[in-house]
């Protein structure tokens, strides 16, 4: 790249980027280009004299980044209409089978991203760094912790103490706009910890799953009794 970035926009700098990443598809090229972007604006940081650098960890970087998430379809009266495009992103969820996603920004500290889960897939029980706040974008999906199965839908946000063993399903193709803090990429290692299916159960032993009204004590025994929609095919 000949050009300097000093004194360029954050949509100039994400254009060059993107002619230097013209090899990738379109979804994983923009999706990289913001990464690096990030990665930018940290090194500038880290070129600073010590005393001049920021001492908080996750500090914003310089530029103000800003990326389309959804398209805007306009008003329908006093309601605001968005376009959620239900479709895999590029880049693999780690630790997971089917799960992918694409990531929107990050400051190193914060940041968030698009996940797509397929029909019948999901994150198995698992904790992560930090709590995220999973939006629900399209389709229908569960959600389990602390021996309860319930269901998630279009317009609800949820959030779980990332400490807390949990596990996200779908039912029908699931789109989610995960925001967590510390934020990990996608493929990071440590985006997630998988766990044993027990500590899903509640202080009795027990897993409840409030859509079939079945209650049992591990995740085959709900599958025996009819239920579709325990965590334990996840892993």
């Amino acid at each position: 790249m000949t050009r300097t970035t000093d004194d360029l926009s954050t949509q100039q700098i994400i254009s060059l980027l993107t002619e230097e990443l013209h090899d990738l598809d379109p979804a994983e090229r923009r999706a990289k280009s913001l990464e690096l972007l990030s990665v930018f604006g940290r090194a500038k940081a880290d070129e600073l004299p010590a005393e001049e650098r920021p001492e908080a960890p996750g500090t914003p970087p310089g530029p103000l980044l800003i990326c389309d998430w959804a398209e805007d379809l306009g008003l329908d009266g006093t309601t605001q209409q968005l376009g959620i495009t239900v479709e895999p992103g590029p880049t693999k969820v780690t630790k997971t089978a089917d799960a992918t996603g694409h990531s929107l920004v990050s400051s190193g500290h914060v940041g968030a991203d698009i996940l797509h889960v397929p029909a019948g897939s999901g994150f198995a029980p698992h904790t992560h760094p930090g709590d995220h706040l999973l939006f629900v974008l399209a389709g229908t999906g569960t959600i389990a912790v602390a021996g309860e199965i319930v269901q998630t839908r279009p317009g609800q946000v949820y959030m779980v103490q990332g400490a807390i063993t949990h596990a996200v399903g779908a039912v029908s193709d699931h789109m989610i706009l995960s925001v967590g803090a510390p934020h990990r990429r996608l493929d990071s290692l440590d985006r997630q910890e998988l766990t044993a299916y027990a500590a899903l159960l509640s202080e009795f032993g027990e897993i409840t799953c409030r859509i079939c009204d079945i209650r049992a004590t591990t995740g085959e025994e709900l599958a025996a009794k009819g239920c579709t929609h325990s965590p334990h095919r996840f892993g």
